[in-house]
């Protein structure tokens, strides 16, 4: 009961707060020393790079009193790096944005292909009404969506048939380098507007233009496991999905990839991306207890269930403590059923699941290969 009781409190006091995910009400004033405390981390140590190349951007359009482009350049492929690490130069955002739009715009006149400038108008952009979800902040996504995917249209031409990045970070070889990052800050747009056919369209694109590109494999079966849940509750009550008034229902053409599938191909689809994802990226990684909680709501037995849930807690221990305490919705509402059913002992039966035979504990055999399943002798 206790913990449902926090689980509400924590329910409400989200509801009051209605941040918008883009906002960061509380900045982190980082610097090159408390990042160089984590050399370890390969996050912090993505998180140095970007504020270095930041920095040095910085320092060049201070020192050239902002004319010179290589400055913009450099917070660019910074924002690329990591977005967020603008937090920690509050002026980029406040007094010296102007200057630095100035310059991006005198720049565009003369090389329509300067995209570091378009990029910056899309970084520098503001949220009104205190940071809240609404109307206005509406605006400002869609805006910056036409201006992402304007973008992407602008490098694709001027750089056609170019291959897939190699490396996630490297982002001065040419403008493509930059795709699967534009390509993810698409998707979370229209995840934030629960747009989530779209959203896992643009994941996928981001993958294919960096295939190590592994934030973009979370983001992915999120929205997968949104689709399967969706369809699981739409087929269970039989009934078609209601849709507003403006708003015709699509024909086949129209129709995404994903309305095709089973629950089966999203269920399966979205467990297989999330598990690449925990394999791939840094287990300090601020996402990756998310992951982790996303396959425990996937699990199809206890057993799983807690096992993915352990490790979503394993891994917010792991996370970097400038990160905060980490807070999200879907483990407040698997807590308690967690904590319900933990010390329920599950009945025994063969790792197989199209095994049906009745077995005891001692009939087991452990796999040769992980060690952690079991089987009997079918």
């Amino acid at each position: 009961m206790q913990s449902i009781e926090i689980m509400n409190e924590k329910s409400s006091r989200r509801a009051e707060e209605n941040k918008h995910p883009f906002v960061i009400s509380q900045p982190v004033t980082f610097s090159e020393e408390m990042l160089r405390q984590y050399e370890w981390s390969p996050t912090a140590k993505i998180y140095l790079q970007a504020y270095k190349l930041v920095k040095q951007g910085l320092e060049v359009l201070c020192k050239s009193n902002f004319t010179d482009e290589r400055g913009v350049s450099f917070i660019a492929h910074g924002y690329l790096t990591e977005n967020s690490i603008l937090q920690a130069f509050p002026d980029i955002k406040g007094s010296l944005s102007p200057h630095i739009l100035k310059l991006c715009e005198e720049n565009l006149c003369k090389n329509y292909c300067f995209f570091e400038g378009l990029l910056l108008s899309l970084a520098l952009r503001h949220y009104e009404s205190g940071g809240k979800v609404s109307m206005k902040s509406f605006k400002n996504d869609r805006k910056a969506l036409a201006c992402v995917m304007n973008l992407i249209r602008f490098i694709q031409k001027a750089e056609p048939d170019s291959p897939p990045s190699v490396d996630p970070f490297e982002f001065d070889k040419n403008y493509s380098s930059w795709l699967h990052v534009l390509y993810y800050h698409m998707a979370a747009i229209y995840t934030i507007e629960e747009a989530t056919e779209e959203a896992a369209e643009a994941f996928e694109n981001s993958i294919k233009c960096c295939p190590s590109y592994c934030d973009s494999k979370r983001g992915l079966g999120y929205n997968l496991m949104d689709l399967y849940t969706s369809k699981t509750v739409k087929c269970r009550q039989g009934v078609e999905e209601e849709l507003p008034p403006n708003k015709k229902r699509p024909n086949d053409r129209e129709k995404s990839k994903y309305a095709s599938w089973t629950t089966d191909k999203l269920r399966d689809s979205a467990v297989k991306v999330l598990q690449e994802y925990l394999e791939e990226a840094p287990k300090c990684s601020k996402n990756y207890p998310n992951a982790c909680y996303y396959l425990a709501k996937l699990a199809t037995d206890m057993t799983e269930f807690k096992k993915y849930y352990a490790l979503g807690q394993d891994a917010e221990e792991k996370r970097l403590p400038f990160f905060g305490p980490f807070n999200h919705p879907l483990k407040d509402l698997m807590t308690a059923h967690y904590h319900l059913f933990s010390n329920v002992r599950q009945p025994v039966r063969c790792g197989n699941m199209a095994c049906i035979k009745k077995v005891k504990e001692t009939d087991l055999k452990s796999c040769s290969r992980c060690r952690d399943q079991k089987y009997c002798s079918k």
